[in-house]
């Protein structure tokens, strides 16, 4: 039992073994259980990265990292679910207008946002509104949201409208559930429970109170956490899921080497290979942890003391979460390939993170364009740019 003045990470590590059993219990659901959701709202977990104006907890990137890395060691779905609706909750609390504040919180209560922010849409100006509609993919945590994420590029006359630097104008927008259409088409290899459905906006006239422009984003409701970058805290989320679903992976292949025997009769554990792998997956792991952490460290007390945040804080923003997934990656395929056989039986908790960080590194945030893109920043290559 919870007691009342748990923290959200024991809330969360308390919720842990349910969590896990949801998942194991039906591999093939493609949402996370009710009682998970409603688990983890309870728990105060999707509200963490809103601002406290609003209702949120408006957390430290620490914390963030903390939950959403807990999480997602006993179900990497249900922690990446969990971050898209936190993102959610930041974006609509920290920069969209008071309409759109008071119909997303009311009273403030989070009524979620998930979604896809790829401006896949298209958004014209009519007064104080704008007609949007697009086609999107992934839009993870979209099952129990009540309001949903879309990326609209603005047009005037039929063509894009370009900002100062010359690229189209994108705007983010929330539109109601109920003017959304669902498409199904979430049959993956891993991070199964996301529900990250296809849908479509078609023709929805929405105030300009439920929009942002990225390029410009005003900051309207809280501190320092959201003056860190735009993509700080997709990329803080990202981050820890990567680091929570790989501590899984270390704990199951030891658990396996334990009481595998070899041709000794001795346990795999016992062998110097063995304890040679581990180590180097430890260090690794640890290592990506310790650059995530500095790296938001960082930023959120430049962010705090409205200091300058650097270019090299950017990048490192960056490359940190990416570095966390080549680590997971790395150590999630040397776990498989050593516990054998056991690791492709259906039901195996190692498969099962396994396949959640294959999927989760197919992200633009951390696939192999954003390591190309961060090295070309390093090599001081000509036109190089890193988007943070």
């Amino acid at each position: 039992m919870m007691h009342a003045g748990a923290t959200r990470l024991q809330r969360v590590r308390a919720l842990g073994p349910t969590v896990d059993a949801a998942a194991a219990a039906d591999p093939a659901a493609t949402e996370l259980s009710r009682d998970v959701v409603a688990a983890l709202d309870a728990a105060g977990v999707f509200a963490m990265m809103a601002p406290r104006e609003v209702g949120g907890a408006e957390a430290d990137p620490q914390e963030l990292i903390d939950v959403i890395a807990e999480l997602s060691y006993w179900d990497g779905s249900a922690g990446w679910y969990a971050h898209a609706v936190m993102t959610g909750g930041a974006v609509a609390g920290a920069y969209l207008g008071d309409r759109a504040v008071a119909a997303i919180f009311p009273e403030g209560r989070y009524l979620h946002v998930a979604g896809q922010a790829a401006p896949t849409g298209t958004a014209v100006r009519e007064g104080d509104h704008y007609r949007v509609s697009g086609r999107y993919s992934f839009g993870s945590g979209s099952p129990g949201a009540r309001w949903i994420v879309g990326g609209y590029v603005l047009h005037e006359g039929g063509e894009p409208v370009l900002g100062a630097q010359g690229q189209p104008v994108m705007l983010i927008g929330v539109a109601p559930r109920e003017t959304v259409r669902f498409l199904g088409n979430w049959d993956v290899l891993g991070l199964r429970g996301t529900g990250s459905y296809d849908y479509e906006v078609a023709g929805q006239l929405l105030h300009a109170d439920f929009f942002h422009d990225t390029a410009a984003p005003v900051q309207h409701r809280g501190g320092a956490l959201y003056r860190m970058g735009f993509m700080a805290l997709p990329c803080i989320s990202h981050g820890a899921f990567a680091i929570g679903a790989t501590r899984r992976v270390l704990d199951e292949w030891l658990a396996f080497a334990r009481g595998k025997p070899r041709g000794s009769g001795r346990p795999m554990s016992g062998m110097e290979t063995f304890q040679r792998d581990f180590a180097l997956a430890t260090a690794d792991l640890n290592a990506a942890e310790a650059y995530l952490r500095g790296t938001f460290a960082r930023l959120y007390a430049a962010a705090g003391d409205s200091g300058e945040i650097t270019a090299a804080m950017r990048r490192d923003g960056r490359l940190s979460t990416s570095h966390a997934f080549v680590v997971a990656m790395r150590v999630a395929q040397a776990a498989f390939a050593s516990c054998t056989t056991a690791a492709i039986r259906s039901g195996s908790a190692l498969q099962r993170a396994f396949r959640d960080i294959h999927a989760g590194n197919a992200h633009f945030l951390t696939a192999e364009q954003s390591l190309v893109d961060a090295g070309k920043v390093l090599a001081g290559a000509e036109g190089a740019m890193l988007i943070f």
